[in-house]
């Protein structure tokens, strides 16, 4: 009998696993960066594998992104997540098209993190729209990191 419902278990973990609802692990870091990834990007526990963007350039760096959009919680918890969990790290907060968003970098401007909101008023407690992991190489001033919360990105 046991046997027979152990059976059971495993035919049907590979019928939803082959139906792609298969369990993933859950990333403690990210792996483009190495830095931590906030627990709220995995709110099932079904994994939360990042979305690998494209490769493109920017102010003469090449940029690899991670891109996590199943997040969980309110923007503002989020952002103290991340003000805790990545010491030493410089924060800039802007307010653009109804949106928050808070950019922690690194000094040598070659690491970031962004944490964008869905539209709300400035302020407001809404939740977390995505997070994003960007490596620059070669790195990127602070001022044209603190200009990605403006419409356009200032090089220099």
């Amino acid at each position: 009998m046991i046997n027979k419902f152990l059976a059971t278990i495993a035919v049907t973990t590979v019928l939803i696993c082959a139906a792609g609802i298969c369990l993933a692990a859950t990333l403690t870091k990210d792996p483009l960066t190495g830095l931590p990834l906030d627990p709220a990007t995995d709110p099932v526990h079904f994994g939360n594998a990042p979305q690998v963007l494209p490769e493109f350039q920017l102010c003469k760096s090449k940029v690899q992104m991670d891109f996590y959009s199943n997040v969980n919680s309110k923007q503002d918890a989020i952002v103290a997540w991340y003000a805790a969990h990545l010491q030493g790290f410089h924060q800039n907060h802007s307010y653009i098209d109804k949106r928050s968003m808070d950019m922690f970098y690194n000094d040598a401007g070659t690491v970031v993190v962004s944490v964008v909101s869905v539209p709300g008023k400035e302020g407001e407690k809404v939740d977390t729209h995505a997070i994003t992991y960007y490596a620059f190489q070669p790195g990127l001033s602070a001022a044209a990191i603190k200009s990605f919360g403006q419409h356009e990105t200032k090089c220099n």
